[in-house]
């Protein structure tokens, strides 16, 4: 018993003209490094206000602060540049349109496309999320003194 497939290319080969890694990347970038800035936000501040069970006696030094921001501006600088490959993307893939959804599933149509609007419109609402922490780090004292 011999199994044919309909496409011997492979499922949706009209979809190669981007690769799936820079789609991912365009996606993917922003979020992770706004949880990263969150996460190591949190982590910094809470090692030099409380580093045992009461507050420290002294602010958190300025290294702790300088390594913050240099951290907020690489995170501005990673949402921007997710942004940029999934405006790239996307204007790669104009080609592709939706049309009939059967026919658009079919042969995978608009995928690449979707995904490359997703990572920009992810790209920017977290580089504004980012925009918003690096304000707040920059303005409000670490400890709260």
């Amino acid at each position: 018993m011999s199994q044919t497939t309909l496409d011997p290319v492979g499922a949706a080969p009209e979809t190669r003209r981007i690769t799936f890694i820079l789609l991912l990347f365009g996606a993917t970038v922003a979020p992770i490094f706004w949880l990263g800035q969150l996460m190591l936000g949190y982590w910094a501040t809470a090692i030099g206000c409380y580093s045992g069970d009461h507050p420290a006696a002294s602010v958190p030094t300025q290294t702790i602060v300088n390594a913050l921001i240099a951290f907020d501006i690489v995170a501005l600088l990673a949402c921007a540049a997710s942004a940029a490959v999934s405006w790239r993307s996307w204007r790669h893939t104009r080609h592709e349109k939706g049309g009939d959804h059967s026919y658009a599933l079919h042969t995978g149509e608009g995928r690449s496309r979707f995904l490359a609007l997703w990572g920009m419109f992810s790209s920017l609402w977290f580089f504004g999320a980012v925009l918003f922490n690096t304000i707040a780090s920059l303005t409000v004292p670490p400890c709260g003194v």
